[in-house]
């Protein structure tokens, strides 16, 4: 019998190494991820104290950038998400200039004739966006 109670406490005793280990072996990964982004935001902050002239001298065309990334990634997005029939980047919205001719409303179907100048709003149900198809 005693040599049952001796094993048992043989595991429990390995069990608490093995705890006390990977406890070590985690708080260690902490360490190295918390240096790591400690000298990934040290040298960010150094680029960008270096080169701040360059930030501030291109931001406006940056800025732009970004906006036209971000429309397109937008359009990319609402136009797969509805599966529209017709990218939405070809379409004309009511109260702009548009060409004459002949334009389907991208909710109802209709087709309006468009005489050239402000594109009106459908004739049917009143929506404003439009699908150019032609003269």
């Amino acid at each position: 019998m005693k040599k049952d109670s001796d094993q048992d406490l043989d595991l429990v005793e390995e069990a608490k190494k093995t705890l006390v280990g990977a406890k070590n072996w985690f708080l260690e990964d902490v360490e190295l991820v918390k240096a790591y982004w400690h000298d990934k935001m040290g040298y960010t902050e150094a680029w960008i104290d270096a080169n701040w002239h360059l930030v501030q001298d291109e931001s406006e065309e940056l800025v732009e950038d970004l906006d036209r990334r971000e429309d397109a990634a937008l359009l990319w997005l609402i136009n797969h998400a509805n599966n529209n029939p017709v990218p939405l980047e070809q379409c004309s919205v009511a109260g702009k200039e548009a060409q004459a001719g002949r334009y389907i409303c991208m909710d109802c179907g209709h087709e309006n004739t468009h005489p050239g100048g402000t594109l009106a709003t459908c004739e049917v149900c009143h929506y404003g966006l439009m699908y150019y198809q032609g003269e």
